[in-house]
Order: C-alpha cells, then structure tokens, then sequence
C-alpha cells in the first residue's frame, strides 16, 4: 500500500513537472518523407505514439482472440522446433546404422546443441565420431590431420590415445605408434592400449617396461599386468618370451597374447 502511494506521488510530481515545462516550451517536431510533410508540437507527437501503441495492442489481442493466437504461437514454435529435432535425430540414427560416417560426422554436432543432450552425453558422441573418424581413415598422413585436429581433451583421454596408436598399427606405422605408448604409459594404459603394444616391435622396451612397472606399483589393473607381460617379453630370447606368453595364455587366454607371440616370432626370426 505504501509502495503504491509513493508511484502515485512520484507520477503526480513527473506529470507536473513535464506540464511546467511543456507551458513554458512545447517543443517542436518535423516529420517528412518525399513530398509530405507533419509539423507538431512534442506533446501532439507524444500523445499519437501513445494512441498508436494502444490500437496496436487492442489489434493485437482481438485478432488472438479471434484466430486462436498468442501463446498458440508460442506452442506452435515449439512444436516446430522438436519436429526439426526428432528429424534431424532420425537422420543421424539412420546414417550411423548405415555407416556413413561422413554423414553422422556433420548431423552430430548439430544434434548435440540441442537440449535433449547432457553435457556428459556430449562429450560421448564427441568420442564417438573421433573414433569413427580414425577408424575410416586409409592413410597415415589422412590419420595424422584427424588426430591433429581432434579436441585436446579427447587426445588426452588414455581409451582414445590407444585408439589411435592401434589405427597407426594398422596402416604400419608402428614406430609413431610406439611413441604414442610411451608418452600414454606414464600417464596410464588401457586394454586397447594393451592389444596395440601386442603389435610392436619395440625400439625402446626397457623404457615402456619401466613406466609400467612404476604405473604399476601405483594401481591394480590388469591391464597395466597384461602390458607389463608383453613389454618383459620383448627383452627376452625367443624362447624364453614365447614361454613367458604361453605361461600368460594359460592363466589369461586372451586375444592380445595370440597378438604379441606372432609379433615375437617375427621378431626374432
């Protein structure tokens, strides 16, 4: 109640003070546009703009009254809005069942704007197409630029790291590979990890032998133990590694050991 006696005083004074100062100027307003032309004082100017605002208002809520408008329009937009979104959804369903990775790659991103994402999910399909994006790439250098201009935070994430030095296998450039392990097993290693050193030669196994033990000596994994196997093994003889991995097979037999021995045996015949 107080609140409204203070509007009502405030707006008395501002009326009378915008009257004194309109009786003593009125002001002066010129308005054309080609050959017309309108002369009026301000208060005329502001009493019309008044008006016009008003008629547009009363348009306004008769034509919503009659056609149904307002918050119509609201649900309509709406509605528009999620039918574009469940297409686009659609689309990149049915692109990804079909394997046209091109296709989810650029529907994708766009999906995830909306609001029918969380940001975790966001970062899921974000892994998603970088590991599509890997997996279809034929050459090394083609590989090379996906990887360079993939998100820092996903090439520090160690799943996709292994990711990609088993792609570098796979197109025979396992020394980059090996590199790429080396930096990852000071830092933490994986099962894929795991079954991309089963496929190297190693240049260095003493380093990837040391980093593992010290990972290791900080968590109980099975994966780092699985590594660890592979890694000893390469600084073995022949026999001596292909026993040590047969050893391993019988308590662990796992497709990566299969891997590591054929790699063994190329190696050292």
């Amino acid at each position: 109640m107080r609140r409204q006696v203070w509007l009502i005083l405030g707006g008395l004074a501002a009326g009378v003070a915008l009257v004194s100062l309109l009786a003593f100027d009125a002001g002066y307003v010129l308005i054309q546009f080609g050959q017309y032309r309108l002369e009026t004082t301000l208060v005329a100017a502001g009493i019309a703009l008044l008006l016009l605002l008003w008629i547009v208002r009363v348009s306004f809520r008769f034509l919503s009254a009659i056609l149904g408008l307002g918050p119509g329009v609201g649900r309509w937009l709406e509605k528009r809005r999620e039918d574009k979104a469940s297409a686009l959804l659609r689309e990149t369903l049915i692109a990804m069942f079909d394997e046209r990775t091109d296709t989810v790659v650029q529907r994708l991103p766009k999906l995830m704007k909306g609001d029918l994402f969380s940001d975790a999910e966001r970062v899921k399909a974000d892994v998603w197409v970088l590991k599509r994006q890997l997996e279809a790439t034929a050459k090394p250098d083609q590989l090379k630029r996906v990887w360079s201009g993939a998100k820092v935070e996903l090439k520090q994430a160690p799943e996709m790291t292994a990711h990609y030095a088993n792609q570098l296998c796979r197109l025979g450039r396992s020394k980059d590979a090996e590199l790429e392990l080396q930096a990852l097993s000071k830092r933490g290693w994986t099962a894929s990890a795991t079954h991309a050193l089963a496929q190297i030669n190693l240049d260095d196994a003493p380093s990837m032998v040391n980093a593992l033990t010290e990972l290791s000596g900080n968590r109980s994994a099975t994966d780092v133990a699985n590594g660890l196997v592979i890694a000893k093994a390469q600084l073995l003889p022949k026999g001596d590694a292909e026993k040590t991995l047969i050893e391993h097979y019988g308590k662990q037999p796992a497709p990566f050991v299969v891997t590591a021995l054929g790699t063994i045996g190329v190696k050292k015949s």
